[in-house]
């Protein structure tokens, strides 16, 4: 067998396998976060949140198209796996590549080419079964698209390295920069490989000179960026302070520096300037790159559509104008660099044509928005909006400097946990979410649970050293190249995550970000077991045990890295049976009777909703309103005048001008009320004729955000106040159980739980445990439905939940707290309100036939009231089982903290009421001996002591009676 037919055979079974893993493990439909968006505008080619997604959308629709499937959304997630398998593949590629650019390809033995294509399959197939870039495998998002183009372009650059010297490979370049261009309608991640890209271009072809001189002014350059660094690292630490910044504080820091920064790079370059700007100088590559960086972004991603609107105003017309003469003026410039031999110019002007032409797929996004689509973020139709689009000025501005910029209340922990600017960015920002995801990746991921740390032990560091060694052999065989993609490594990993600027706590993991990082360190793996062949061949070279511990080498490696990654990795990352997504947007859905109005909060509870609306036709009766887009004036004009699927409008009274002017409202808590009329009395069965006799409901709504001292409403407030007045009880309103209360105005006292939502009512629906329409929660709960119903029709579905062999995450966990909240809100009106024990017992048995325990467990807080229940209801078996688990979560508790008496749920509260119902008085007095230890001057503990002596006492005499009489009864 030839080289080039193992090279070959190899690459090819390296594909197949990240294939087979992928389509073995995708998600069969919908998942959570954004996939639910991204599926719904891909199939109607809709206008999804800002920046956009176009070129990812197109290929989407495409698929969907394909009758491969059934599954619309498995049809789009099969986008991830595709790609994902021939990112593997070009890594594979591309490792083989970078180690014959360092070694010798003549007369090479077929130990070494086994050798170097086996190590570069198995840092391909590191990445195919690492954590994150698995996790994006296998579900319709942007991330392993955007991998791909990475792993494509720099696949390509390795081949123009090659073919550098012959006379059509600028052809590789000019395919580089059209890919670059459409990989900003995917994600901006892949941009970032501009740098090294260019830096390999500037090695090849312009540097020209002494070897020896452009790595003397390579170590002067990093000598001096870690002066630079640690200066200005220096003076953020000592301007930053602790104290929460105004937003006009964070603009008066950012120029602070951005000033800082310039004065700084300008005394070095004067001072250095004969060794930066010579041709064989290192610095000359870095330049270049960062300049070509910026030309596309911000430059064409950010400012060519500012320009083309500053000269067009808003009219697209005469924007798309002069676009054309921008493509024209690249033309003139282009026939111009052949004409007069500059060929550099020429290939510069090919490129910007060509990164050009591949970001007009955002063209697509103003002429979708104009057909007004059932979701279209932020309405992009012309170039006034579509800048507003490009800028993602939805979410915000945030400063790039400052460092802890967040006024929100859950994150002010930044201000107080940290020292300073610098203390958040390196143990925060750095060290916890990207270091700790690098890790995860090749060291080990404790769990699925939010925040979770590294499992040490899980892959034996075994990847991760692999990795090092792998940087260090490159840099030793090949300085320049490894310089590239050390670079590469850090705009795709610490650069990404100073660039995202996140603040703490953040609403899920991120480690999706850092993929392209990821990808450059699978192929350090590569060159790591290459390097460790090669010490093997020179230490045992010529001797009889060469080979087998070569071959040994190569066996450890693929048992220790790719099998025992799969290994550790593959039932966390199978989702191929989890339909918890799907089931819980079903559910939510049927939670409301038709045309309802629909009040939702997040991501999770919005986007898997509009996925079954726009791509399974589910209830597109129901008119969702996200809260949160709710504070946007293009949303509140979408609900008010669009028809999507033929449902009414939402009714709101503001006038189109009275919405764009909306924001904050100063807001002292009043008294609100709402006319109903005696026909909706009658319509819900009311007849007690005082609440008739009112006409109307009123409630106390307080302020939901403050300002410093000033209280005030969200315009989201203030639009569900107006949508539930204009309303005037004609149609359905609910709020999804997700909601918090502060987003529900006050009007708790008037809402019932149909499900996994609560219904506006038009009177007091009572206590907690009276709140809730028994006939439809029975419905929900105890009804499973072998299919679906595509119009209202109670009866939810609980797939996968009771099932071992499914893996479900923190994520999916959590949400399984809103069906036992379902099922424990309808026991208790079965225990409370219609007093019936033997329903309420069954509530909870149900609930533990779908949700059980030994899969998806519960807080002890939470297994304490629910034994309370069972209790209650008299079922004694049950409950001492539940005690039992109690009773030894809170000895433990009271072991690591014996003076922890406060709170509901403290374990001495507990241990009280276990040994309370259980009759167990002589355990809790040693228990209340424990808390005399630690608090002996606390006199109310030994009347506590004397009482439940006094019961035990009495407990002892009565059982002693008991027996006595039995005795007697027997004889």
């Amino acid at each position: 067998m030839t080289q080039s037919r193992l090279h070959k055979i190899i690459g090819f079974i390296v594909f197949l396998i990240a294939a087979f893993t992928y389509f073995s493990t995708v998600q069969p439909s919908v998942s959570f976060w954004d996939c639910g968006e991204f599926i719904s505008s891909s199939y109607l080619l809709q206008v999804p949140h800002p920046p956009g997604t176009p070129f990812f959308l197109i290929v989407g629709r495409v698929l969907s198209m394909i009758p491969f499937v059934a599954n619309i959304g498995l049809r789009v997630n099969t986008i991830s796996v595709l790609t994902s398998s021939f990112a593997v593949l070009l890594l594979y590629l591309t490792a083989v590549r970078v180690i014959e650019h360092f070694s010798k390809k003549e007369n090479r033995s077929m130990l070494e080419a086994i050798g170097i294509y086996l190590s570069a399959a198995i840092g391909a197939l590191s990445l195919a079964f690492a954590d994150t870039f698995w996790f994006n495998a296998v579900e319709a998002e942007v991330y392993a698209s955007s991998t791909f183009f990475i792993a494509l372009v720099t696949w390509l650059l390795m081949v123009w390295v090659e073919k550098a010297e012959q006379p059509d490979s600028e052809k590789y370049l000019i395919m580089i920069a059209y890919l670059i261009g459409l990989a900003t309608g995917v994600h901006l991640m892949a941009v970032l490989a501009i740098v090294p890209i260019v830096m390999v271009i500037v090695f090849k072809k312009y540097a020209l000179g002494d070897e020896e001189e452009l790595k003397r002014t390579a170590y002067i350059f990093l000598g001096h960026a870690a002066i630079i660094l640690v200066v200005f690292m220096a003076m953020w630490s000592a301007i930053t302070d602790t104290t929460p910044p105004s937003p006009e504080q964070y603009q008066a820091v950012d120029s602070r520096f951005v000033w800082v920064f310039i004065i700084i790079s300008a005394i070095y370059m004067g001072a250095f300037w004969k060794k930066i700007f010579t041709k064989n100088s290192f610095y000359i590559p870095i330049i270049f790159g960062g300049v070509a960086l910026i030309i596309v972004y911000p430059g064409v991603v950010k400012y060519l559509p500012n320009f083309l609107r500053a000269i067009g105003g808003d009219n697209t017309f005469i924007g798309a104008v002069v676009l054309i003469l921008i493509f024209a003026l690249l033309g003139y410039i282009i026939r111009w660099g052949h004409k007069e031999n500059k060929e550099t110019v020429a290939l510069a002007g090919k490129a910007l044509l060509l990164i050009l032409i591949g970001y007009t797929t955002y063209i697509m996004i103003i002429i979708r928005a104009n057909e007004n689509p059932p979701i279209n973020l932020n309405d992009p139709r012309d170039l006034k909006t579509l800048v507003s689009y490009l800028n993602r000025e939805q979410y915000g501005d945030f400063p790039m400097f400052k460092r802890r910029f967040s006024q929100e209340p859950h994150q002010q922990g930044i201000y107080t946990n940290y020292t300073s600017d610098l203390d958040f960015l390196l143990r925060y920002q750095m060290q916890h979410m990207f270091h700790r995801y690098l890790f995860w990746n090749y060291i080990g991921r404790e769990s699925t649970v939010q925040d979770a740390g590294v499992k040490w032990t899980q892959l034996f560091y075994i990847p991760f050293l692999f990795g090092l060694l792998g940087l260090y052999y490159h840099f030793k065989k090949d300085w320049k190249m490894a310089s590239v993609f050390l670079v590469m490594f850090i705009f795709l990993g610490y650069l990404t995550a100073f660039y995202q600027n996140q603040q703490q706590p953040q609403p899920r993991e991120r480690d999706y970000f850092y993929v392209g990082a990821f990808f450059v360190y699978s192929l350090w793996i590569a060159l790591g077991v290459k390097g460790t062949l090669d010490i093997v061949t020179e230490t045992l070279k010529n001797k009889g045990i060469m080979k087998p511990v070569y071959y040994g080498v190569l066996l450890f490696a693929i048992i220790f890295v790719p099998y025992n990654m799969a290994r550790t990795n593959w039932f966390t990352h199978d989702r191929s049976r989890n339909f918890v997504p799907w089931d819980y947007s079903y559910n939510l859905l049927q939670s409301v009777k038709p045309n309802a109005i629909l009040f939702t909060n997040g991501d999770n509870d919005t986007f898997p909703l509009w996925y079954l609306q726009n791509v399974e036709g589910i209830r597109r009766d129901v008119r969702i309103a996200n809260l949160s887009l709710l504070n946007t004036d293009w949303y509140i004009k979408q609900l008010k005048h669009e028809r999507p699927f033929g449902t009414p409008e939402v009714p709101i009274s503001y006038s189109d001008l009275e919405i764009s002017r909306l924001g904050p409202m100063r807001w002292q808590p009043k008294k609100m009320s709402i006319k109903v009329p005696k026909e909706v009395y009658a319509e819900f069965g009311v007849t007690d004729s005082s609440i008739i006799k009112k006409g109307e409901i009123t409630w106390l709504m307080k302020n939901t955000a403050t300002f410093g001292n000033i209280k005030a409403v969200r315009t989201q407030d203030l639009m569900v106040l107006d949508i539930i007045k204009t309303n005037r009880w004609k149609r359905p309103i609910y709020f999804a159980v997700t909601c918090s209360d502060n987003s529900k105005i006050g009007l708790n006292a008037y809402l019932k739980m149909e499900g996994l939502a609560f219904r506006v009512m038009p009177f007091k629906t009572g206590n907690y445990y009276s709140a809730i329409d028994e006939k439809i929660m029975h419905e929900q709960l105890f009804n499973e439905p072998k299919g679906f119903s595509r119009s209202y029709k109670p009866g939810f579905k609980f797939r996968g939940l009771n099932d071992s062999t499914i893996f479900l995450n923190d994520n999916h966990k959590r949400l399984t707290m809103n069906y036992r909240n379902a099922f424990i809100r309808l026991s208790l009106y079965y225990l409370y309100a219609k007093h019936d024990k033997e329903m309420a017992k069954a509530t909870l048995d149900k609930m533990e036939e779908k949700i059980p325990r030994k899969l998806i467990p519960m807080d002890y807080r939470l297994l304490s009231d629910i034994s309370n229940i069972y209790f209650q209801a008299g079922d004694k078996k049950t409950y001492l089982k539940m005690a039992r688990e109690i009773e030894k979560i809170a000895l433990q508790k009271l072991d690591e903290d014996p003076e922890n008496i406060y709170g509901d749920y403290n374990p001495y509260y507990l241990l009280k009421t276990i040994y309370d119902n259980l009759h167990e008085y002589d355990k809790f007095i040693k228990v209340l001996q424990r808390l005399q230890a630690v608090r002996p001057d606390d006199k109310s503990v030994q009347t506590l002591i004397n009482q439940y002596r006094a019961k035990s006492l009495l407990e002892k005499k009565f059982t002693s009676q008991q027996a006595g009489n039995k005795k007697d009864t027997v004889k």
